[in-house]
C-alpha cells in the first residue's frame, strides 16, 4: 500500500541518508582543519572561531535532513533542476549544495510559489518525517494544477505540524511557513517592519524566523552590530528561548524592555492603570527633555575674567546666548556642555589674542559649571516625579516599573544609550508604551527594527491602539515604515477562533478578521456552577483536560488563584505561573493579561463576564477587557471551556 501511495518513497529515503552521510563528511572536513597552520594569531583566532561556529551548526538536531523539494524549469523549458530545501547548507565532497538553507534565495519559491504564480517552479514535494525517518510526502503539480495535490490517505505535512501536540516551548516552523510569512520573513533589514496579526497567524514565530534569516544574509553586519529579541515577560522568553538555537542562532540576545534599563532602580512598587498609563504617554518624554534642559541656566550676573592686566568682562545676556546655542544640539544633554565650553574657549581667545588664556579663565569655568551641571538619570526623575505628582522622593520613594522606563529614558537624555544592536524585534508591540517604545527605539540608532503584535490584543493601561502612534514613540523624530498584515490562522481552530471574533467589535480597535485553515475542531464547551463550587468546579475540568493533553492551562481573575490552586492540590495538581518544561503534575495559572503569546492544547477559562468587565460590576464589558477574554480564549489550539459561576456573556454564548 505504501508504495503505490508513495512509489518515490524508497528513492527519497536513500537520498534523505545520502544529505546525513554528506553531513557526516562535513564535520570530518572540519574537524580536520588546524587553525594554528595560519599565518597570524588573529586570522587563527578568526579560523577557529568559524570552524567552532560551523561545526555546532552541522551538529545540531536536523542538520543533515531535508523537509522540502522543488523542481525547477530552465527558462526555455530544456533542463529541469532538484533542490532539496533544509535547516542547513549541506554539500557533497565536490562542494556541490546537496540541501539547501531555507534561508537561501532559491528556497524563497518552495514557500511562496501558487499554481496562480509558480516563480518557476514546476513541481513541489512536502516530506512527513516521524523521529528522523523519511515516512511520506505530499505533491504538488503546479505546472499542472489539474494533476491535484494529496490523493486520499495522503498526509498533508504542514496540517500535521500545525495540529501537533504542544511541547511546552515554542518550535521552530522552518518546514510549515507560508507564503505570506516568508515575504515578512525576507524583507528587506533596512527599515522598521510592523508585522500585524490575529490569534494563531504565526506572528512570533516569523519574528524568530526573520531574525535567523537576518543573521544569514546579514551575517558580518549583525555578527558585529548584534540582535536584540524583546518579549513581554520572562514566562513569554523561556517559551521562546529554543527557537533561534534550532535554527543555528545562539548569539542573539533576549530580554524584556525592564531589563534593557540603565542604570537599574530596585523596583518595590505598582503603579494603579491610572498612574501608568500618565507615566507611559508621550508627553513624559517631553516633560523629561524639558526637565534636563530646565536644569541649565545662565548666571544672572556679568562674568569678569581676568588676565594678564586686563579685565575681560563676558555680560550676562551674552552668556546666555552661548547656553541656548549649546542646548540646541543633538548629542547628549550632559555632553552638550562640551560644546559651551568650546564656544567661550573661542571666544576668550579672540578676546585676549592669547593661547593660553583658558588656564586663567577660572571665573568662565565656574560659571560653566554652576550654569550647567552633570545631571544624574534617577535624581532627575525623583525630581520630576515629585514635582508633578507629589509624595515621597529621594530614598523614600517606592520604584515602578513605569519609573524604571523613564529613568532609563532620562539616561538615554543626557549620556547617551549604552547598549545598541544591529537589528531589535519586539513581540507584542501593541502592549508598549510611549516610553517603553522610546527605550526600545533607542536600541536600534539605524532604526532597523521588526515589530510585531494585534491591536486587538493590547491590554495594558498604556498600550497602543494604532500602529501609526507605534511609529511616532519609536525615536526623538518619529520614524517611518510600512505594516504588513498576516492573515490566515494556523494555530487556533475555526470553531475557537469564529466564536472569539465576536469580540473584536467591543474592543475599540481597527482589527481584522482573521480567518483560520484548521477548519475542523471543537467548539467552546461551557460549564456552569455556583460561585462556592467554583474553583473545585475548574480543578475537576483541569484534571479531565490534563489527561488528555499535556500541556493545558487556566486562565483566571487574580482573586480565584489563591481558591484554584488549593483545588488543583486536591486534584493531586500543582498551579504553577510558568509553561517552560512542565511536570506531569504542573498545571499553568494565569491571569489574561499574562498569557499574551503563549499556546495550550487544552484551556480553561474562568469567570469569562468576569474578564469582560474588568472585575467591575457596572457594565457588562469594557475596551480592554474584550481584549483581555479575546487573547484568553485565543490562546486554545486544540480545546477550550470556559467555566463560570454566572450567566455566560452573550456576545460569545454558544
Amino acid at each position: 500500500m505504501t508504495a503505490d501511495l508513495f512509489p518515490d518513497l524508497t528513492d527519497e529515503q536513500a537520498r534523505f541518508r545520502a544529505a546525513g552521510a554528506a553531513r557526516d563528511r562535513m564535520i570530518e572536513r572540519f574537524e580536520a582543519l588546524d587553525p594554528s597552520a595560519s599565518a597570524d594569531e588573529i586570522t587563527q583566532e578568526f579560523v577557529e572561531m568559524t570552524v567552532g561556529d560551523a561545526l555546532e551548526s552541522l551538529r545540531s538536531p536536523g542538520a543533515g535532513e531535508f523537509f522540502g523539494r522543488i523542481d525547477c524549469d530552465d527558462l526555455d523549458g530544456s533542463d529541469r533542476e532538484e533542490w532539496y530545501i533544509g535547516r542547513r547548507h549541506i554539500e557533497d565532497d565536490a562542494h556541490d549544495p546537496v540541501v539547501v538553507d531555507w534561508r537561501a534565495p532559491i528556497a524563497a519559491p518552495f514557500y511562496r510559489a501558487t499554481a496562480i504564480d509558480p516563480l518557476g517552479v514546476a513541481f513541489r514535494r512536502r516530506f512527513t518525517l516521524d523521529d528522523g525517518a523519511l515516512t511520506a510526502y505530499l505533491d504538488e503539480h503546479l505546472d499542472d494544477p489539474d494533476a491535484g495535490g494529496a490523493a486520499a490517505g495522503i498526509p498533508d505535512p504542514v496540517l500535521a505540524e500545525i495540529g501537533a501536540e504542544r511541547s511546552g516551548e515554542m518550535r521552530e516552523i522552518v518546514a510549515t511557513i507560508q507564503g505570506e510569512q516568508d515575504v515578512v520573513i525576507r524583507s528587506d533589514i533596512d527599515q522598521v517592519l510592523i508585522v500585524q496579526g490575529g490569534p494563531g497567524t504565526g506572528k512570533t514565530a516569523v519574528a524568530l524566523h526573520r531574525a535567523a534569516y537576518l543573521l544569514f544574509e546579514h551575517r558580518a553586519r549583525l555578527a558585529r552590530d548584534g540582535v536584540l529579541i524583546v518579549g513581554p515577560n520572562q514566562a513569554f522568553l523561556d517559551y521562546i528561548g529554543n527557537v533561534l538555537p534550532s535554527l543555528g542562532e545562539r548569539s542573539v540576545r533576549q530580554a524584556t524592555a525592564q531589563e534593557l534599563c540603565i542604570p537599574r532602580v530596585e523596583v518595590t512598587g505598582v503603579d494603579d492603570a491610572e498612574a501608568a498609563r500618565w507615566k507611559g504617554a508621550a508627553d513624559r518624554l517631553a516633560d523629561l527633555e524639558a526637565a534636563a534642559l530646565g536644569a541649565i541656566s545662565a548666571p544672572d550676573d556679568d562674568i569678569v575674567v581676568p588676565i594678564g592686566v586686563r579685565n575681560h568682562v563676558i555680560s550676562a545676556a551674552e552668556f546666555a546666548g552661548w547656553v541656548a546655542t549649546a542646548k540646541a544640539g543633538n548629542t547628549p544633554i550632559n555632553e552638550r556642555r562640551a560644546r559651551l565650553t568650546a564656544i567661550a574657549k573661542r571666544e576668550l581667545l579672540r578676546r585676549s589674542g592669547k593661547d593660553d588664556a583658558w588656564a586663567s579663565a577660572g571665573p568662565l569655568k565656574s560659571a560653566i559649571t554652576k550654569a550647567w551641571p552633570t545631571q544624574k538619570p534617577i535624581k532627575l526623575v525623583d525630581r520630576l516625579l515629585a514635582a508633578q505628582l507629589g509624595g515621597p522622593k529621594g530614598k523614600k520613594r517606592a520604584w515602578t516599573p513605569a519609573d524604571q522606563l523613564l529613568v532609563d529614558e532620562a539616561n538615554s537624555l543626557l549620556d547617551g544609550s549604552p547598549f545598541t544592536y544591529g537589528h531589535v524585534v519586539v513581540d507584542e508591540a501593541q502592549d508598549h508604551s510611549a516610553v517603553a517604545l522610546r527605550v526600545i527605539g533607542r536600541r536600534s540608532p539605524a532604526s532597523s527594527m521588526t515589530l510585531v503584535g494585534d491591536v486587538a490584543q493590547s491590554t495594558t493601561p498604556a498600550g497602543q491602539e494604532r500602529w501609526n502612534d507605534v511609529f511616532a514613540h519609536l525615536g526623538p523624530d518619529g520614524s517611518s515604515g510600512i505594516v504588513a498584515d498576516l492573515t490566515i490562522g494556523y494555530r487556533v481552530p475555526e470553531p475557537v477562533l469564529s466564536v472569539a471574533n465576536r469580540l473584536l467589535p467591543l474592543t475599540d480597535v481597527d482589527a481584522t478578521e482573521s480567518r483560520s485553515v484548521r477548519l475542523a475542531g471543537d467548539a467552546p464547551v461551557w460549564e456552569s456552577c455556583g460561585s462556592d463550587e467554583l474553583p473545585g468546579r475548574v480543578a475537576t475540568e483541569a484534571a479531565a483536560l490534563k489527561k488528555k493533553h499535556k500541556v493545558m492551562g487556566i486562565v483566571a481573575p487574580a482573586r480565584l488563584h489563591d481558591a484554584i490552586g488549593a483545588s488543583l492540590e486536591i486534584e493531586g495538581l500543582t498551579g504553577v505561573a510558568h509553561v517552560h518544561d512542565l511536570g506531569p503534575t504542573e498545571v499553568p495559572v494565569f491571569e489574561a493579561h499574562a498569557v499574551k503569546g503563549l499556546e495550550f492544547d487544552g484551556v480553561l477559562v474562568v469567570n469569562p463576564h468576569e474578564v469582560l468587565a474588568e472585575g467591575r460590576l457596572d457594565v457588562e464589558h469594557t475596551p480592554r477587557g474584550a481584549r483581555l477574554l479575546y487573547v484568553a480564549m485565543t490562546r486554545a489550539v486544540q480545546r477550550l471551556v470556559l467555566v463560570t459561576d454566572s450567566t455566560p456573556p452573550a456576545v460569545i454564548a454558544n
